[in-house]
């Protein structure tokens, strides 16, 4: 797959789950990773927290020794907006329980550090 440099206004996609959300036998962070590679994002990470709620208001914290279920885990997709517009309906596929914000943001500087 080839290297795609981002410039200027883009968007921005994310997806809030938790680290114990399944798409069939797979966690759903995992399945997410993988499908938006092959669908030719410009790059997605994936960042844990030690801490969080939703709606519910449940917490959900690690503990001292980073033992916890379920922690909030964040899927941020970045690429230009036509392709994160194309995304929605894999996304709502995949992502049954969780919360999806896409909003503008101004790419500042782009290097790959992989």
């Amino acid at each position: 797959m080839a290297a795609r440099k981002l410039e200027g206004t883009a968007q921005a996609l994310q997806i809030f789950i938790g680290d114990d959300d399944m798409w069939e036998t797979e966690p759903l962070y995992r399945v997410l990773v993988h499908r938006l590679r092959l669908a030719g994002v410009a790059g997605v990470t994936v960042t844990r927290g030690i801490a969080g709620f939703g709606l519910s208001g449940q917490i959900r914290a690690a503990d001292r020794l980073g033992g916890a279920t379920d922690l909030p885990l964040v899927v941020t997709v970045i690429d230009i907006p036509e392709r994160i517009a194309s995304l929605l309906p894999l996304i709502d596929e995949l992502v049954e329980d969780g919360l999806v914000i896409r909003f503008d943001v101004e790419i500042l500087r782009h290097q790959d550090t992989n």
